[in-house]
Parts: C-alpha cells; sequence; structure tokens
C-alpha cells in the first residue's frame, strides 16, 4: 500500500489530491482516468474542481463557495 505525504499541502490541494484519487470513474460512461487530470480554480469567492472526462467529454464540477 502506498503512503503519500500530505505535509506542506494546502487544504484545497488536499481536497483536489482527495478527487484525483477517490473519483477517478466517469458517472456518465464508465471511463476510468488515473491520471490526475482535475484542475482547481478560485476567483476569490468561490473554489471550482473540475474534471473532464477524456473518453466522453463529460463535465464534473465541484464548486465550494468561500465566505466570512
Amino acid at each position: 500500500m502506498a503512503t503519500h505525504n500530505n505535509i506542506g499541502r494546502t487544504p484545497l490541494e488536499r481536497l483536489r489530491y482527495r478527487y484525483e484519487n477517490t473519483e477517478t470513474k466517469c458517472t456518465d460512461c464508465g471511463y476510468i482516468d488515473d491520471e490526475d487530470n482535475w484542475t482547481s480554480k478560485s476567483d476569490g469567492q468561490r473554489v471550482v474542481y473540475r474534471h473532464v472526462c477524456p473518453s466522453c467529454s463529460a463535465d464534473h464540477k465541484h464548486v465550494f463557495s468561500l465566505s466570512r
């Protein structure tokens, strides 16, 4: 079993890492993508994690609002 060191990563980087390792199967076509193709962007008010399936181009997103 491989272990990964998350020391030094930000909470947002750890969340993207989690998606890359737990959400690898496309819910539309069933393709399993092991290439860590999740991206993350922030505009200061929200964070969007996104994955586009390389097989069927389905667009999967998780959006988090940042509030005070």
